[in-house]
């Protein structure tokens, strides 16, 4: 009985477990409206929500992760070199130091109005949302909310924002 318990315990947490996994990665599908993220700085406070009407490029980067670092840089000169088109960067941080996020945005020459510095459970929070906890990684988001591509290119970015 009680090895019948204890199966049926474990067999309900893994059940638990792979549904979390599932639908975190079912949010943020293509097609699917993007999950609701409001982020701050001192003097603004951006959420997602209120950017309908533009192209949205989340882009969530660490230091540490050199990948993600590297696209937010690409995708930040890309914006630069495309002035008119209805692009809106957020980049999101997620380093373990505030100083690291700052000196980060100096020394490439981010615009820090497109970048927020996440710790704690807000960090958690967008993390648990956008399904990061394999990695960091971008999702272009178009005028109406939907989620349209993953780390998308700048071909990629040049076809669909026109």
């Amino acid at each position: 009985m009680k090895k019948t318990i204890l199966f049926v315990i474990i067999f309900v947490a893994l059940l638990v477990c792979a549904v979390g996994y599932s639908d975190s990665k079912y949010r943020t599908a293509v097609g699917q409206p993007a999950p609701l993220i409001a982020i701050g700085q001192a003097d603004s406070l951006v959420k997602i929500d209120e950017l309908r009407g533009n192209f949205v490029l989340l882009s969530f980067w660490s230091a540490a992760n050199a990948p993600s670092r590297a696209a937010v840089n690409l995708y930040t000169a890309w914006q630069r070199q495309n002035p008119g088109k209805n692009l809106q960067l957020v980049n999101i941080n997620f380093d373990d130091s505030r100083n690291i996020y700052e000196d980060i945005v100096e020394r490439d020459g981010l615009n820090p109005n497109d970048n927020f510095y996440a710790e704690g459970a807000q960090a958690k929070a967008i993390i648990d949302n956008y399904g990061l906890n394999d990695g960091f990684g971008s999702v272009l988001i178009n005028s109406h909310g939907k989620i349209v591509a993953h780390n998308p290119s700048a071909k990629q970015l040049e076809q669909m924002i026109k």
